[in-house]
């Protein structure tokens, strides 16, 4: 599966991190269950319509449902989630795979920092809304 996964995303898009999550890698993971793939890629002339399309190849390879996703145009959070809880299949070198994890969750950290007085509001307030 791995395989085939790395295989269509370089000839597609020259990824230089790709990483599975979510059920594929636990034990949870079952005969109706999707496979969740997450890359970045340095060539950024890609648009969402051929990220579809991969995934729809994807899936006919691998006989299951993909949800492909392009980090470059992901959110913080949701960067913080693949590099915190995802498993890493392939990268091109180990500094530009350290320098992506690194700044996700440097980014990751900042935002709570940023929000922490919000959330607190929140919190003690009992309310989203200003009252």
């Amino acid at each position: 599966m791995e395989e085939s996964i790395i295989e269509l995303l370089e000839k597609k898009f020259d990824p230089i991190y790709i990483a599975i999550f979510g059920s594929v890698i636990t034990e949870s993971f079952h005969d109706d269950s999707d496979i969740d793939i997450a890359f970045l890629s340095q060539n950024q002339t890609h648009d969402e319509y051929e990220v579809f399309m991969a995934a729809q190849e994807l899936a006919s390879k691998l006989k299951r449902e993909v949800d492909l996703v392009d980090l470059s145009r992901s959110s913080t959070v949701f960067k913080a989630q693949v590099v915190a809880y995802g498993r890493v299949i392939h990268y091109k070198d180990g500094y530009q795979k350290d320098l992506f994890e690194m700044n996700t969750l440097k980014m990751y950290a900042k935002l709570n920092e940023e929000r922490a007085p919000i959330l607190k509001e929140i919190f003690e307030s009992g309310s989203i809304y200003e009252k």
